[in-house]
């Protein structure tokens, strides 16, 4: 089962599967999946909604699970797996979809991975929920055609998409016209913003901080007018920056700051204010009047200035700031993402990174912040310059709106090292590496076997190349699946046996991302207390002000040798 979802952080995406409800139920009362079937054929639910415009309740995909448990019955099919895409697209390439994809793997092999139940096909409300694309139209023809069944339901349609009817030229049409249809509307919005910044109108998109939404009675477009309320904090972030302060700074300010009426001043999407947000406000050009496009500014062909918007825009008689200002709070600006569309300006001689802290993971910050809330972000290593230098490198909370923990690199990791190494001993000392076969190994054998076979009876003259073209171009597309999904798998186990067979001197021949990859499997957190006010911030490391947490599950236990687990350790 999959389950992308973090409660640490909630999100509208995310994607999942699971045991049907009805089933389940039956399996927590003692029953089989076998009596529970009763002779019906198991097939997976598919669910995906592209925007979930609500608060992430998916309650889209929910009815879609409903209405699928109930035209399977029409076909004697029973749902026994749901997977769901929430807030995913299935129209860009580039966007992954981890449920469809476990859902082809395990139609492909003929049951769901974790708990075996068998899967013979699946359905969803309408052939989009599942694919848009030709490539996943015919992965999930692919499956069906491993799987040996073939059954794909649309609402209350069967479709059969193993045996060439039409149905397959026909999704293979509906979802080709489809994606060109995409390409299409991308390029018309493209051209379209094109035109209008050229022609300086109110750029659309979302309300951005500082100006007023739409408002149809009024004729007002979204982004044309200032926001009275909003506007004045703006052109503050603006000259704070210009002046020289640091993003952290003007966040925490802005983050602290009141209105009239003692309300925090939230972004134009009702948050809290991050670095990354205070970033793209300031350097904005539209507040002076400005629009990037393409990476450039949009200038007047005829007078090679910067073409101003139709928009309301800072008055520089009034507000104090202008292009010119701009210009300068751009000039220390080197990130690609923080010019906002702008080309990145070159730089003399090569950089090179810092190097990578182990515990910068699961480190997090326990220090009361300027939200009277736990902080909770995580420190970061950083290289200690100047002064600082003799004390060594150090960790430190990166949270705009906190006052920032630190300590230093050495003796944290020591500490923490040493704790780690006793809790790997204590609990992972004398497992066995413990590798689960691949379950695609025959299906993967028995395809190369008919290719083989196939091409030898070319060569042999027993049949023809072009009779067998097609066949083979099948075939080699299922084999190279297969062998991916393989290697995908070996390397999962690999990652698996991490932690089985532990010993001391497997840790010191492993490289720093392997030990990095122990402690993630491992710690949960590690909060950094505060050092106590009566303290020097020299006084000697105590690791008492470090509140470890382990992680509840473990990759592997004491119960590959047959022993109950034991019980989490008390925090240090």
């Amino acid at each position: 089962m999959i389950d992308t979802r973090n409660s640490a952080r909630q999100s509208k995406t995310f994607s999942r599967s699971y045991v049907a409800p009805e089933l389940q139920e039956h399996l927590d009362e003692g029953g089989t999946v076998e009596d529970w079937l009763a002779g019906r054929t198991p097939i997976a639910s598919m669910a995906r909604i592209s925007a979930d415009r609500l608060k992430g309740d998916a309650i889209g995909v929910g009815r879609q699970h409903r209405n699928n448990a109930r035209n399977a019955a029409l076909h004697n099919c029973a749902v026994v797996v749901c997977y769901e895409d929430n807030n995913i697209t299935a129209s860009k390439r580039e966007v992954v979809r981890p449920a469809f994809v476990q859902m082809i793997k395990d139609i492909t092999h003929g049951y769901e991975e974790e708990t075996r139940i068998p899967l013979k096909g699946c359905i969803a409300v309408e052939r989009e929920r599942v694919w848009r694309l030709p490539r996943d139209f015919i992965a999930l023809q692919d499956a069906l055609v491993l799987n040996g069944t073939g059954t794909f339901i649309e609402d209350k349609t069967y479709l059969n998409l193993v045996d060439d009817d039409g149905t397959i030229i026909a999704g293979l049409v509906t979802s080709g016209t489809g994606e060109a249809e995409v390409r299409k509307i991308r390029k018309r919005t493209t051209r379209n913003s094109k035109d209008r910044a050229e022609e300086g109108a109110v750029p659309g998109g979302p309300r951005r901080f500082g100006w007023l939404g739409s408002e149809k009675r009024e004729g007002r477009l979204g982004n044309e007018k200032k926001d009275p309320a909003e506007w004045p904090y703006l052109i503050q972030m603006i000259k704070k920056r210009a002046d020289g302060r640091s993003w952290r700074h003007i966040t925490g300010w802005i983050n602290r700051e009141r209105d009239k009426d003692g309300n925090p001043i939230f972004t134009a999407r009702g948050g809290k204010w991050s670095e990354q947000g205070v970033k793209g406000a300031v350097t904005n050009p539209a507040w002076w009047g400005g629009r990037i496009l393409d990476g450039e500014i949009v200038t007047d062909p005829d007078t090679g200035e910067p073409r101003l918007g139709k928009w309301e825009y800072a008055d520089p008689e009034v507000d104090k700031v202008d292009y010119s200002t701009w210009k300068q709070i751009m000039a220390g600006v080197y990130a690609n993402r923080l010019h906002r569309g702008m080309v990145k300006p070159p730089t003399e001689g090569e950089t090179t990174r810092v190097g990578k802290y182990l515990f910068s993971g699961p480190l997090r910050c326990g220090r009361i912040n300027d939200m009277s809330e736990v902080c909770y972000s995580k420190l970061s290593g950083n290289k200690a310059t100047g002064k600082n230098a003799k004390y060594g490198d150090y960790y430190r909370c990166g949270d705009p709106n906190c006052k920032g923990v630190g300590r230093r690199v050495a003796p944290v990791d020591k500490y923490l090292t040493e704790l780690l190494l006793a809790y790997l001993d204590k609990h992972f000392s004398g497992t066995k590496p413990k590798t689960i076969p691949w379950r695609g190994k025959e299906k993967l054998d028995g395809l190369v076997s008919q290719r083989k076979k196939i091409k030898e009876s070319v060569a042999d003259g027993e049949a023809d190349w072009s009779d067998v073209h097609d066949m083979l171009t099948n075939l080699n597309r299922n084999i190279k699946t297969l062998q991916k999904e393989e290697r995908d798998h070996l390397q999962a186990q690999s990652k698996a046996n991490l932690l089985r067979g532990w010993s001391r001197k497997k840790w010191t021949k492993m490289e720093l991302d392997e030990k990095k990859e122990v402690i993630s499997l491992v710690l949960a957190s590690v909060v950094v207390l505060p050092v106590p006010e009566e303290r020097s911030d020299k006084a000697p490391f105590d690791p008492n002000l470090l509140q470890v947490s382990w992680r509840k599950k473990k990759q592997a236990t004491a119960e590959d040798q047959g022993q109950e687990s034991p019980p989490e350790p008390a925090a240090a």
